[in-house]
C-alpha cells in the first residue's frame, strides 16, 4: 500500500465518517463537522494537540469578542468600525508561520459572523457560537482520529503525493509586513461595512469569504488566482448540483452516506494525484462539502440556495481582487498603464 492511497482512504473514510455522525444527529450547524475534519485531514500529518487547544482558545476568545461587539459595539458604528479595524489588523499581521494552521480564517469567522448573526436575536448569536465551537472540537477529534487509525507509517513504501508542495515564503521586513496587513485589513473592513450597512445576513458566506482571502494580498491579487477560485467554485458547485439531484430522487440516509463517500474517492483521488488541478478540487471539495448541508435541509428551495451560494463565492473573489488592485495601487503610488496592470494580474505580482 503507497502512501497515496493511505492518504486517499484516510480523508474519504474520515470525512465520511464525520458526514456519517453529524448528519444523523444533526445538531445546530452540524454541516460544519465535516468541514473541519476536511481541512486537517487534507494535511500530511496531524498538527499536534498543543497547536489542536490553541486553535480551540483563538477561536473561542474571537467568538467571545464576537459576542462583545454584537452586544455593546454594533449599534455605535462610530465604535464599531474602528473596533474592526483594529481586530482585522491584529489577526493579519499576526498570521505568521508559527500560528496555528487556518487560525485567520476561524478567527475572522468569529468576529464578522457572530455580529451579522445577531441581527436575528442576541441569543441566537450566543447559539451559534457555541455550536461552533462545539463543531470545531469535534472536527478536530476526527482528524486526530483518522490521522492515528490511517498514518502514512502503514505505506509499504513512500511516495510523493502532496497536492501541491508550495515553497517557504522568504521573511517578510516588518515595514511590508505592516503595509501588507493594512491592505487586508482595509478589504475586510469594507466588506464588514457594507454587509452590516445593508443587513446581508443570508449573503454573510460571500463575506466571510472576502475577510479570508484578504488575508493573503500578495497572492489573491491575481486573475490567475481568480480563476482558480471560480475553477474550484464551478467543481464543487456541479457535484453538489448532481448529489442533490440523486438525494431528491433517493432520500435516504444510507444512500447519502454511500453518495458521500464516493464523492470523496473522486475529490481525494484528484487532490493527491499531483496534477496541476489538485489544488483546485481541494477547494471544490471544500464547496461541495459547504453547500452539502443545504441539499439535506427540509427547505424547498434548496436548489435556489445552491446557486446563491456559489454566485456569493463567485461574488467575493471578483469583491477582493478588485478591492485589492485598488488598494495596492494607492498602497504604491506609481504610474500604471492599463496594460501593465494587466500583465501584472495575470502573472500574480501585483505587489511586486
Amino acid at each position: 500500500m503507497t502512501t497515496q492511497l493511505i492518504r486517499i482512504l484516510r480523508l474519504s473514510t474520515g470525512v465520511t465518517v464525520a458526514v456519517a455522525v453529524s448528519y444523523g444527529y444533526a445538531w445546530m450547524l452540524f454541516f460544519i463537522t465535516p468541514i473541519i475534519t476536511f481541512i486537517f485531514l487534507v494535511m500530511p500529518v496531524w498538527i499536534g494537540g498543543k497547536m489542536a487547544v490553541q486553535l480551540l482558545l483563538r477561536l473561542g476568545f474571537s467568538l467571545l469578542v464576537g459576542i462583545v461587539i454584537a452586544e455593546f459595539f454594533l449599534q455605535y458604528p462610530l465604535l464599531c468600525i474602528p473596533l474592526y479595524g483594529v481586530l482585522f489588523f491584529y489577526i493579519y499581521y499576526h498570521d505568521t508561520p508559527a500560528a496555528p494552521p487556518m487560525a485567520v480564517l476561524f478567527m475572522t469567522l468569529a468576529i464578522t459572523m457572530i455580529p451579522i448573526m445577531s441581527f436575528s436575536g442576541i441569543a441566537m448569536a450566543h447559539v451559534v457560537a457555541f455550536y461552533l465551537l462545539v463543531n470545531m472540537g469535534l472536527g478536530l477529534v476526527f482528524a486526530w482520529l483518522f490521522h492515528n487509525l490511517l498514518p502514512d507509517s502503514l505505506a509499504a513504501y513512500s511516495e510523493t503525493c502532496t497536492p501541491s508542495t508550495k515553497p517557504i515564503p522568504p521573511a517578510v521586513e516588518e515595514a511590508e509586513r505592516v503595509r501588507l496587513a493594512l491592505v487586508s485589513t482595509v478589504v475586510a473592513l469594507s466588506a464588514v461595512l457594507l454587509f452590516f450597512a445593508f443587513n446581508l445576513a443570508q449573503h454573510a458566506l460571500a463575506m466571510i469569504y472576502i475577510c479570508f482571502m484578504a488575508g493573503t494580498p500578495t497572492t489573491n491579487a491575481s486573475l490567475v488566482v481568480m480563476k482558480a477560485n471560480a475553477t474550484a467554485t464551478c467543481i464543487g458547485g456541479i457535484a453538489i448540483i448532481i448529489a442533490f439531484n440523486l438525494l431528491v430522487a433517493v432520500p435516504a440516509y444510507p444512500f447519502l452516506i454511500a453518495l458521500v463517500f464516493l464523492y470523496s474517492l473522486l475529490f481525494t483521488g484528484k487532490i493527491y494525484s499531483g496534477s496541476a488541478s489538485a489544488a483546485a478540487f481541494s477547494s471544490g471539495f471544500t464547496t461541495f462539502l459547504v453547500l452539502l448541508g443545504s441539499s439535506t435541509g427540509v427547505d424547498k428551495l434548496a436548489t435556489t440556495n445552491f446557486y446563491v451560494r456559489i454566485t456569493q463565492v463567485l461574488f467575493a473573489g471578483i469583491f477582493t481582487l478588485a478591492a485589492l488592485v485598488v488598494i495596492e495601487r494607492f498602497s504604491r503610488p506609481r504610474t500604471w498603464s492599463l496594460q501593465k496592470l494587466y500583465k501584472k494580474l495575470l502573472a500574480g505580482t501585483l505587489g511586486k
